[in-house]
């Protein structure tokens, strides 16, 4: 029974070995740290069936101990790829929305705008710092007012938000 258990060990190893070799090969062709490529590394169901298991590993767990744990534990399945945001940036290299939010809020308070005046600057630096995200938050706005929720609506945001794309 022992030597089954240290067979299955050595190859779940030696797999996250071969991947890690895999993802080191892949990050010498890939653009600096900034700027990581937009196509995913990991396939979906991959991705999900580790997340899954990650789950399962932490089941007692809630709260930020739980997003710590699977944090930890997804970076160990998919060692040497970038899976998160990291220091205020998303995987594809741009700021994230809280980031994008607290430099135009750190810049618009240093112009001293009060009122409606700031409320319009703040939406105009944020809407430059991440067109995506407005252009989704526009396709929002057109399909709730079309009644829609739920899947409906989420699909009609994604449909709405690749037209903006193209």
């Amino acid at each position: 029974m022992r030597i089954w258990v240290l067979a299955i060990i050595a190859c779940f190893g030696f797999s996250g070995l071969a991947r890690a070799q895999e993802a080191s090969a892949g990050s010498a062709s890939a653009p600096a740290r900034g700027a990581v490529a937009v196509a995913d590394p990991i396939p979906r169901a991959e991705r999900t069936k580790a997340r899954q298991d990650c789950l399962a590993e932490h089941v007692a767990l809630s709260g930020d101990d739980l997003r710590a744990a699977m944090r930890l534990c997804m970076e160990g399945k998919f060692p040497g790829v970038q899976l998160y945001a990291k220091d205020g940036l998303t995987r594809d290299g741009k700021p994230t929305a809280a980031s994008a939010r607290k430099a135009c809020k750190d810049e618009i308070d240093g112009r001293g705008v009060q009122g409606s005046e700031r409320v319009a600057a703040l939406t105009a630096c944020f809407n430059g710092k991440r067109p995506d995200l407005a252009q989704r938050a526009e396709c929002r706005k057109e399909a709730r007012s079309k009644g829609l929720d739920g899947a409906d609506l989420r699909k009609a945001v994604d449909a709405c938000a690749r037209e903006g794309r193209g």
